[in-house]
């Protein structure tokens, strides 16, 4: 596998990639080096990790980033995010609402002008009324601002959740410190250092600067696995792919894609341990990717009822030699790290069971127990008793 001397306007391929080829590099991809091995060295490789508030086995964050950091706990990580001296990070909806790392903030410029073109983006009276507050009292998180009783189901936003939500996006407000799980809205002059403020680049400007953050994390990927990444529209991403710093490749089985351009300076190996992905790591984030790269089909059950769901509450594939090999419905339970359900994929080979209780183990160690059960019925009896196992 090697790269073609130059980089070339033309969109002739600089390389011809197996299947196998791509999967490999995607895994290399997605895992930082060894020696990026904090929280801010891993945000700053794959510059966006998704949140979401479901915390029955992690938060999505918390799973994103002890994955990829050897011996982390997810308490860990949360210490690092929240440190005294320098957050590591602002929330943003960069792909869905992620962490993004400070250094990003003036790559977001062209969204936050789109976002105060929006007929959601509120009046100047509400939003001068919130900055006003915030000013005078400090950091304060939603319960603090909300006037309006919230609704008895807890998912709608109402006008005050809308209202500073469209203000971080459109950077009137910065998030970057919890308290009590909950984010604390601030102005971004406390919050975002000095020389990172403004919009000075151009929409052209940030997105091809961040197209190329994106192949540091992707590896490899098409024009629509770019614009999925940054949730930019596709023509974008195609208009604007070949005026970046990446290689156009030519991949078995999906046509043309683009490449980080160093991927292709040498062989890649499949790195790692076995390890459970969280339902929301980057890895996984483009089920079409998905499908293309492992012939897995991610699914995410959770908001499905109890009687549709195939797979479980919680599922997180298992990565084991490059490949995405069998799925487990996961949870935190009083009786440690609990497998409610499990699967193996018909391609997964025999040694499956034992890189799934080698998996267990670490992801038992990061959610702090050193415990790990599995439930009666989370698979046919050969399985089951396959882990058992494996795990004792």
């Amino acid at each position: 596998m090697t790269r073609t001397a130059g980089v070339s306007a033309s969109p002739r391929p600089e390389a011809e990639l197996s299947l196998a080829q791509a999967r490999n590099i995607a895994v290399a991809a997605a895992f930082p080096p060894g020696d990026r091995a904090d929280v801010p060295s891993v945000l700053g490789h794959v510059h966006a990790v998704q949140l979401d508030s479901i915390s029955v086995l992690a938060r999505a964050h918390q799973l994103t980033l002890a994955t990829r950091i050897p011996h982390a706990t997810t308490r860990d990580v949360d210490a690092a995010l929240n440190s005294i001296s320098r957050p590591a990070a602002f929330v943003y909806p960069a792909h869905a609402l992620s962490l993004v790392p400070l250094d990003d903030w003036p790559l977001w410029a062209f969204r936050r002008r789109h976002t105060r073109t929006r007929p959601q983006y509120p009046d100047p009276g509400q939003r001068a009324a919130l900055i006003a507050r915030i000013r005078a009292d400090g950091p304060l998180p939603l319960r603090g601002l909300r006037t309006e009783q919230p609704t008895t189901t807890g998912w709608g936003w109402g006008p005050t959740k809308t209202a500073l939500e469209f203000m971080v996006w459109a950077g009137d407000l910065a998030c970057t410190r919890y308290t009590s799980g909950q984010r604390l809205f601030d102005l971004p002059e406390r919050c975002i250092p000095h020389p990172l403020l403004g919009d000075g680049l151009d929409d052209d400007t940030c997105q091809i600067r961040l197209l190329e953050h994106a192949a540091t994390t992707l590896g490899l990927g098409t024009v629509d696995d770019y614009a999925d990444y940054l949730r930019i529209r596709p023509a974008t991403a195609e208009r604007l792919l070949p005026r970046t710093a990446l290689a156009p490749v030519a991949v078995e089985g999906w046509g043309s894609a683009w490449a980080d351009a160093s991927t292709l300076a040498g062989p890649v190996a499949a790195p790692r341990e076995p390890v459970f992905l969280g339902p929301f790591d980057n890895l996984i984030w483009h089920r079409p990717r998905v499908q293309r790269l492992f012939g897995f089909t991610q699914v995410f059950e959770a908001y499905k009822p109890v009687a549709r769901r195939e797979h479980g509450y919680y599922v997180c594939p298992l990565l084991a030699d490059g490949r995405l090999i069998a799925r487990a419905d996961l949870a935190s339970t009083p009786a440690g790290l609990t497998v409610r359900q499990a699967s193996f994929e018909p391609h997964a080979g025999p040694e499956t069971a034992v890189h799934f209780a080698g998996a267990c183990r670490n992801l038992a160690t990061a959610t702090g127990t050193n415990c790990i059960s599995i439930e009666a019925d989370a698979a046919d009896p050969p399985t089951t008793a396959a882990l058992r196992k494996a795990l004792r």
